[in-house]
């Protein structure tokens, strides 16, 4: 039940970082927009995908954990606002620590 609801949480985040761009109006920035689009919903289709699934054989896990490395050092590549940057290095290593315990949480 618990992987159920940290998958979810990861989607959420996922979609989270989907629309971003234009929460925080940075659409205009066309790598950034691309990144945030595109990482996002692999994030969030990715997070779907491993519902209920826990332990090291689980890609999307792995998949997920990637993505949000990635988005920790997303505002240090592209120029965005502080809260922006503060939300994204927060949210990202959230999804780290979220998919980290789905790898390696108790298979059942």
């Amino acid at each position: 039940m618990t992987m159920y609801l940290k998958n979810g949480l990861s989607a959420c985040m996922g979609l989270w970082f989907l629309v971003s761009p234009w929460v925080f109006g940075f659409e205009a920035q066309t790598n950034a927009f691309f990144v945030c689009v595109l990482l996002g919903s692999v994030q969030f289709v990715g997070s779907l995908l491993a519902l209920g699934k826990s332990g090291k054989r689980v890609w999307q896990n792995w998949l997920c954990l990637l993505i949000g490395a990635i988005f920790i050092l997303f505002p240090n590549v592209f120029y965005v606002e502080l809260m922006a940057y503060f939300l994204f290095v927060v949210l990202g290593f959230l999804t780290i620590l979220i998919n980290y315990a789905n790898l390696y949480a108790d298979e059942q």
